[in-house]
């Protein structure tokens, strides 16, 4: 029934349509070569369960031994091993005789002394293989003789479902499964999601438990190198109003500009929410004050509120294109900064991000017209105003759009209203432009952040003297960079 092949002194018997082999020296015992009648080999076809053990077993395996055994069990099973017996002679690094478990060429485990109280023995507990087949390689040198002979090893192997485990979730106080009785094995299926309406997936959402108990979406993506995560939503208000004027103009209405932000100390101006961590501002709002701890203010449309949320600042980081100047600042190119809060804001109808501006091929503002608002002075009082104020701008292109001896660089650009009374004014800086107008934004056509209030002339609602913003989408890179090494 034997094939056999005569090399190097040894000789290799091969069962057919099976993977096992054994090897022997010329010169082994005859009765090892009887011992195939009885002993247990590997099955051609995949099995559930089974077991292995050392020629001879229980007597005294033989010298000069070379057998494999190849165990398979079907698709979406694990092979577990578990050592009912373990005596192989023991030396340094199983050098002598060992019983070596593989899998595609890697070393699961190799083995060799005896089963004992030692806990960290490997024969002491089952062992999991990560895929549905693997290699048992018994090798023996011809040192196993005497009164001190071994007696080999006898395994058990059976099929455990691959069980891919609970997933790990980076934030669950954002994001959780939706199943409320989750089952982890093969082929089973889970799901995420957001667990706040401020908040939505990014990435996929639909995993499968696959064979070799990976977490893998319908697009292939591996749930432990591509977890999804939640995101804050932006660009959405509570409500669409008519818009109204900033310097001299109309309150806003709570939820109208959720993304708007003020400080007041040391300097009043204003920012913009861009996540539930960050916050964007001019450079001249914070300058001087990166080693402090800032307090700014949102959801509220009464900037004497005492309802405001609060947010602290861990990290104030300033454009390094910004240059101060003292004791006049004449150069207000990149003026850009950003803000780190030191907890996670609570987002709300009333507290949300704006989203970050898309590249322009033409006018930043696309041709539309936006919406600025803010804090600062108005007609009644040109200092600050209590409340909210918004008013609509359009994109001037005039360069310079007014008089001015000041530098004006590709990172500004120029707006203002076609009314005398529309206009940004002290205290306003820092502030958010956006489009489309206020009234107009959807969930298609999300507010985004197209400038900040960086500079102008001294007087304020003069329709002959528009405002400069810093231009966001120049930055896009920075910004970017920035929270993610931040």
């Amino acid at each position: 029934m034997f094939e056999k092949l005569r090399t190097a002194g040894k000789i290799e018997h091969y069962l057919p349509d099976c993977l096992f082999h054994l090897y022997i020296s010329v010169m082994g015992r005859i009765k090892l070569i009887m011992s195939l009648l009885w002993m247990s080999v590997c099955e051609c076809k995949a099995a559930m369960y089974g077991h292995v053990q050392s020629p001879l077993f229980p007597e005294p395996y033989l010298a000069d031994l070379y057998i494999r055994w190849y165990l398979k069990v079907p698709h979406g099973y694990q092979i577990q091993l578990t050592f009912n017996h373990l005596d192989i002679e023991p030396s340094v690094n199983c050098t002598k005789d060992s019983l070596t478990i593989l899998l595609d060429g890697e070393v699961l485990g190799k083995f060799c002394g005896q089963k004992s109280t030692d806990t960290h023995h490997p024969g002491n507990k089952p062992i999991l293989s990560p895929d549905n087949h693997l290699w048992l390689l018994f090798e023996t040198d011809s040192s196993n003789q005497g009164s001190q002979m071994h007696l080999g090893f006898f395994v058990f192997y059976q099929a455990i479902v691959v069980d891919c485990g609970i997933p790990e979730i980076a934030d669950p106080d954002l994001i959780a499964l939706t199943e409320e009785s989750l089952l982890t094995t093969y082929k089973q299926n889970i799901s995420f999601k957001c667990l706040s309406e401020y908040y939505k997936l990014d990435g996929d959402a639909n995993f499968t438990c696959d064979a070799n108990g990976n977490w893998i979406s319908e697009r292939g993506q591996n749930h432990s190198q591509n977890a999804p995560h939640c995101v804050p939503v932006c660009g959405m208000n509570k409500q669409t109003f008519s818009a109204g004027r900033v310097f001299g103009g109309q309150d806003a209405k709570l939820g109208q500009i959720p993304w708007q932000l003020l400080t007041k100390q040391p300097n009043r101006g204003g920012a913009s929410l861009i996540s539930d961590r960050w916050a964007i501002t001019a450079a001249t709002v914070v300058d001087g004050q990166q080693t402090k701890t800032l307090l700014f203010y949102g959801g509220m449309i009464d900037g004497l509120d005492q309802n405001a949320v609060k947010m602290e600042t861990e990290k104030i980081i300033i454009h390094p294109g910004y240059k101060v100047e003292s004791p006049v600042q004449t150069n207000y190119d990149n003026d850009i900064a950003l803000v780190k809060m030191s907890a996670r804001v609570p987002l709300s109808t009333n507290v949300l991000p704006v989203c970050l501006p898309e590249k322009s091929n033409g006018p930043v503002m696309e041709g539309k017209s936006g919406t600025v608002s803010g804090f600062g002075g108005t007609s009644k009082n040109p200092l600050r105003s209590r409340f909210l104020q918004h008013g609509p701008v359009k994109e001037y292109s005039e360069v310079p759009c007014f008089s001015t001896t000041l530098k004006v660089t590709d990172n500004m650009f120029c707006a203002g209203g076609d009314d005398e009374d529309v206009d940004t004014c002290k205290g306003d800086s820092g502030g958010p432009l956006v489009i489309p107008l206020l009234g107009r934004g959807s969930p298609e056509t999300p507010y985004r952040l197209k400038g900040i209030v960086s500079w102008g002339p001294a007087k304020c609602g003069d329709k002959n003297f528009k405002g400069y913003y810093t231009k966001v989408e120049n930055y896009l890179d920075w910004i970017r960079e920035t929270m993610e090494n931040n």
